[in-house]
């Protein structure tokens, strides 16, 4: 009897497109069922996203025009964590850049972007956070920096699908118990 949920052999790895420190593979794999087939999976580098919070419980949000849907989006501030650079000083760091923003880090969980990519994503949820500076956007994004109350977060962009970061989201929300309204701050 095959087992249905062994691990894949994989045949060969070809990467055919790269850039922007991403890049897709063409990868070739023998199936539990002896079958080869081919896939096509992303390569990322790992990164994350932040819940910020101010303490009048404000959402801080990244609104910008998004190239995939093609779409103006809301996000939660984040990006890609540097070789060697620890998860949670690189969210504070892409925080303060994107936004101006600085408050108290803390992680909230990790999570795969999605079947096809090997990309490990770090959801935090900052308190406290006070505007120290003006945003610093890398030359490639063009950023509406805009607070929301947590309310108006939870039901306007939330569940109507207008924010990227929705995993890393629910993650910070559920840590910091505030799925629901009336919820309390941890």
């Amino acid at each position: 009897m095959t087992d249905t949920t062994a691990p894949w052999h994989e045949i060969e790895r070809t990467t055919v497109f790269s850039k922007f420190g991403r890049s897709v593979d063409r990868v070739d794999f023998e199936l539990p069922d002896g079958r080869k087939e081919d896939f096509y999976l992303k390569r990322e580098r790992p990164a994350g996203a932040v819940l910020a919070l101010t303490p009048d419980r404000h959402v801080i949000l990244a609104r910008q025009y998004r190239p995939g849907p093609d779409r103006v989006l809301y996000e939660l501030p984040g990006g890609v964590i540097e070789p060697g650079e620890r998860a949670a000083d690189a969210i504070a760091r892409e925080l303060l850049e994107e936004t101006g923003y600085q408050g108290e880090v803390h992680a909230a969980g990790r999570y795969w972007h999605d079947a096809y990519s090997d990309a490990l994503r770090h959801a935090f949820f900052a308190t406290d956070c006070v505007k120290v500076a003006e945003p610093r956007p890398e030359p490639t994004e063009f950023i509406e920096v805009v607070t929301l109350a947590l309310d108006e977060f939870r039901t306007r962009v939330l569940r109507r699908g207008e924010l990227t970061d929705a995993a890393a989201a629910y993650l910070a929300l559920d840590a910091l118990d505030l799925l629901r309204p009336g919820g309390s701050a941890a």
